[in-house]
C-alpha cells in the first residue's frame, strides 16, 4: 500500500535545524536530505497489517539568517514499495499515482533554537501536507538527533485517509482502517 509518506517532511524541517550549529548563519544556508533517509507507512486491516518504505525521499531545509526555517520534502507515491506488487500496483490505482505522482510538505518555523552537539530536541513543525489532490495543514513533533558527522530527524504521523478523500481499499468487504502511520528517518546533509 503506498500512502502518503512524505508527511514526513516535517522531520525534515526538524533535521535541520538541529544541524544548523554546523552551518553559518551569516548567510542562508540549505540542507538536502540524503540517500540515507526512509519514509514507512502503516495500515491496519481487521485480518492483517501493511507496511511499505519509500527509500527515494526528496527535500531541501533553508536555514535562515534570522533563525527561521523554511522546508520541503516529497517522495512519489509509486516508491513504496510493500513487498507485494499487486498491492502496490492497486495502492496506485487507488490513489491516483499518475494524476498526484507526489505526497509533498512544506513548512516554516521562525525563531528557532538550536540543539548543542551531540544533543536531542523536540521541535515542534507548523505546515501543510499535500496528497491526492488534496491540502490539509498538519502539527508534526519532531525528535532532533546532532550526530557528529549529520543530523537525524525521526517523526510519527497519523493521517485520515478519508481527509485526503481516498478511497480506502478493501478485503473481504471490510475496507482497511482509515489511519495511516507514517514514520519519518531523515538524514540531513549540506547541499554540495
Amino acid at each position: 500500500m503506498h500512502v502518503p509518506k512524505n508527511i514526513v517532511v516535517a522531520v525534515v524541517v526538524a533535521g535541520a535545524l538541529a544541524f544548523a550549529p554546523r552551518v553559518s548563519r551569516a548567510a542562508d544556508s540549505t540542507l538536502a536530505v540524503a540517500r540515507d533517509s526512509t519514509l514507512t507507512y502503516s495500515v491496519v486491516h481487521k485480518l492483517h497489517a501493511v507496511e511499505g518504505v519509500c527509500k527515494l525521499v526528496e527535500g531541501k531545509v533553508r536555514l535562515l539568517e534570522g533563525g527561521g526555517v523554511q522546508a520541503m520534502v516529497r517522495a512519489r507515491i509509486d516508491c513504496f514499495d510493500s513487498g507485494n506488487g499487486n498491492r502496490d500496483a492497486h495502492m496506485k490505482e487507488t490513489t491516483e499515482a499518475e494524476k498526484f505522482p507526489y505526497v509533498e510538505w512544506k513548512g516554516i518555523a521562525e525563531h528557532v533554537v538550536l540543539p548543542a552537539a551531540a544533543a536531542t530536541a523536540l521541535v515542534t513543525l507548523e505546515g501543510q501536507v499535500s496528497f491526492h489532490g488534496v491540502q490539509q495543514p498538519i502539527e508534526v513533533k519532531v525528535e532532533l538527533s546532532n550526530k557528529a558527522e549529520h543530523l537525524v530527524a525521526e517523526a510519527h504521523l497519523l493521517l485520515s485517509l478519508d481527509a485526503f478523500r481516498i478511497e480506502r481499499p478493501s478485503l473481504l468487504f471490510v475496507k482497511i482502517d482509515d489511519a495511516l502511520k507514517l514514520d519519518a528517518h531523515l538524514v540531513l546533509s549540506r547541499e554540495k
